[in-house]
């Protein structure tokens, strides 16, 4: 009897425990799911059911109640997350096995494609190692090649799954959508009725306009694997914007010849920070040897994978084989304080490792504090972090008009190994000369995109900003630390300046054949023993 009493307590204090923690098993989701009319339910209906979200999100950026956006996520635990646009609840995201939803009692995050295709139908169509395009009842197997990358989407049955090595990664339960209802998803693809110069059209539908006339004006624009193009006859002869898209991933100024000769930022440590990303983009996966957040929340964002995959991406980075500490900062905050903290934990870190495997140089495509910079608070604290960094011998590169060297170029697509013809500033604007920086290409270039786990894309931009160059140039000095680690964060830099294409006007361009050049035949002075 007293066996069956203890039995009794022990499962009793169990339930508490569980209670307590917020435990919550497949049938507690599944019955708040159910409970939920997604076509009609308000905010006010999801915290009823699921209580309040421990966070608003959208874009990178942390929202509070009383000041939503338009479109937003409710983040809950357990990667759950509700995507409200305009009131309405688009869709129920499930991005981790943690959730314990399951799909008409049978499909769940960890489930096999079989089992996907058994439960909710065959495709219409299977598309096999070509782009994600989205479109409803089509299997997309292998996206971009990657074996066991897949997306599915059944409107009708109100679901929609994302895989890896053909397992269930995420499951999006969507509002059953009347006719003509798009949604309000920023990915939502949208059809527009016309386009100027530098407009963004990713995810935007141009299938039912004119542009055999307008060869100038595609490579000025900002487009994605989603955007929609008109049929062939209706575009420039002899044009492809997947062309394009490609072209542009190449660093240019000869730097891929660099790479083949072996000279790739192999064995350097380099720092990013930025906002946040997801680690597995084919571009940068494995290289990001560290990841620390300070404050984002979020899982992936624009700018993240951008400045990632400019720095060390497979195809588009100028150091492939360097290797990052990358920080996620929310600058959307203009509180410097974020950005400060990420830096003293990169010098932390620095701390502990060897001499062989410090850390050359920080990527900042932010400007925290300084004359012109958008924040507004602790901008000081910026200021002793880099004297630290600089103190520690880190290199950092940011955006500020103080501390930062780094000017913006732009090249011409049929012209990309040539720095005698890169313009100094921005397309469409006019010619700069930057004194007392090192200019550095910021478009037009293609870099990594990525919002949703699995989801692996790219972006191309036609007109790039201040933030494109930064990586860029740290991975060019990765370049030089490969060959020549002794030489400390300042000589580097003059190497820089020094190998330099200078154009009439005095604006100097970077040249990295040239750099790396001047850097194998730098003197170094013999360091001194220092006596006692």
């Amino acid at each position: 009897m007293k066996n069956i009493v203890s039995a009794i307590s022990i499962i009793s204090m169990v339930a508490l425990f569980l209670g307590v923690c917020g435990f919550k098993s497949a049938g507690d989701i599944n019955a708040k799911v159910a409970q939920l009319d997604i076509n009609t339910a308000n905010l006010d209906d999801v915290i009823r059911i699921f209580g309040e979200p421990i966070k608003y999100l959208w874009a990178g950026k942390t929202f509070t109640k009383d000041n939503l956006p338009s479109t937003y996520i409710a983040a809950y635990p357990d990667d759950f997350h509700i995507v409200i646009s305009r009131g309405k609840i688009i869709e129920l995201r499930f991005e981790g096995p943690g959730a314990g939803y399951v799909y008409r009692d049978k499909l769940k995050v960890g489930s096999s494609l079989d089992e996907v295709l058994k439960v909710v139908g065959k495709p219409t169509e299977t598309v096999q190692g070509k782009p994600n395009k989205f479109m409803d009842g089509v299997l997309y197997k292998d996206i971009n090649g990657r074996e066991g990358y897949c997306y599915y989407s059944r409107k009708a049955q109100g679901v929609r799954f994302f895989l890896m090595n053909y397992k269930v990664t995420a499951l999006y339960v969507t509002r059953s959508r009347p006719a003509g209802d798009r949604g309000g998803s920023f990915q939502t693809v949208r059809p527009i009725k016309s386009v100027k110069q530098f407009d963004d059209v990713r995810w935007k539908d141009m299938s039912k306009l004119d542009l055999s006339d307008k060869k100038g004006l595609i490579a000025t624009l900002k487009f994605n694997r989603k955007t929609v193009w008109p049929k062939p006859n209706k575009m420039p002869a002899g044009l492809r914007p997947d062309g394009l898209l490609t072209r542009a991933m190449n660093p240019g100024l000869r730097i891929r010849r660099l790479h083949q000769r072996g000279i790739t930022g192999k064995g350097v440590n380099v720092a990013i920070i930025d906002q946040p990303l997801y680690l597995d983009h084919p571009e940068f996966t494995g290289k990001i040897v560290a990841y620390h957040d300070v404050g984002c929340g979020s899982k992936s964002s624009m700018h993240g994978p951008a400045v990632a995959s400019l720095l060390v991406g497979t195809n588009c980075g100028t150091a492939p084989d360097a290797r990052v500490y990358y920080v996620a900062a929310p600058s959307w905050t203009k509180d410097t304080a974020y950005q400060a903290e990420a830096l003293n934990w990169i010098i932390e870190q620095n701390k502990n490792l060897p001499a062989s495997k410090k850390i050359r140089v920080v990527s900042v495509s932010a400007a925290p504090s300084g004359p012109g910079s958008p924040f507004e608070k602790n901008q000081e604290m910026w200021d002793r972090a880099c004297a630290l960094a600089e103190a520690a011998g880190i290199l950092v590169l940011d955006c500020t008009t103080h501390h930062g060297f780094i000017g913006p170029c732009w090249y011409n697509l049929s012209t990309l190994e040539s720095v005698t013809r890169c313009t100094p500033g921005f397309p469409g604007q006019k010619e700069g000369t930057y004194p007392g920086r090192i200019l550095a290409p910021t478009c037009p270039r293609t870099t990594a995109e990525q919002y949703d786990k699995g989801d692996f894309s790219y972006q191309y931009c036609g007109r790039g900003g201040l933030s494109w160059a930064i990586p860029y140039c740290a991975g060019v000095l990765a370049l030089g630390w490969q060959i020549r680690p002794e030489i400390g964060p300042e000589h580097m830099r003059d190497l820089l300046f020094k190998s330099a294409y200078t154009k009439k006007n005095g604006a100097k361009i970077i040249s990295p054949s040239r750099f790396i050049r001047l850097v194998r035949m730098a003197k170094v002075a013999p360091r001194t023993r220092k006596k006692g």
